[in-house]
């Protein structure tokens, strides 16, 4: 099983750095196992952060509100099955889990007030989704 989180960690940061195209509700499964394991670990400051970012990514690469709402139950589904996995029976130290998560790439993204998203990749997200603060 620690392999298992070790390999999910790897694709996630490889398929992020590499553009590749998930489908929605795939990049919101990784996601969200993500979160899970973070959230087991305890963090919190990071991960309010984290979501505010997928959530931008989730509403952007959705297609319509029916499919933004379908990614972000699934990011719940999956944040909580990891959640119960790692705290049921770990199977990588909470510190390495913690260290890695900080250290992703995705920390270098800024949201900005309106709701947009400028990735660190340098992708912009325009403000969009259920959750676009609207002027």
């Amino acid at each position: 099983m620690k392999n298992f989180f070790l390999i999910l960690f790897l694709l996630l940061q490889t398929r992020m750095a590499f553009g590749a195209k998930l489908s929605v509700l795939d990049e919101a499964a990784q996601l969200g196992t993500m979160a899970g394991l973070a959230q087991a670990c305890g963090v919190q400051k990071k991960l309010d952060d984290y979501e505010l970012i997928a959530a931008r990514i989730i509403a952007n690469k959705s297609g319509s509100i029916e499919a933004e709402k379908m990614g972000y139950r699934r990011y719940a589904e999956e944040k909580v099955n990891a959640a119960k996995i790692h705290l049921k029976s770990p199977k990588m130290s909470c510190s390495e889990i913690i260290h890695r998560f900080e250290k992703m790439p995705i920390f270098k993204s800024i949201v900005y007030k309106d709701g947009s998203l400028k990735f660190y990749d340098g992708t912009f997200y325009p403000a969009k989704g259920m959750y676009a603060i609207k002027k």
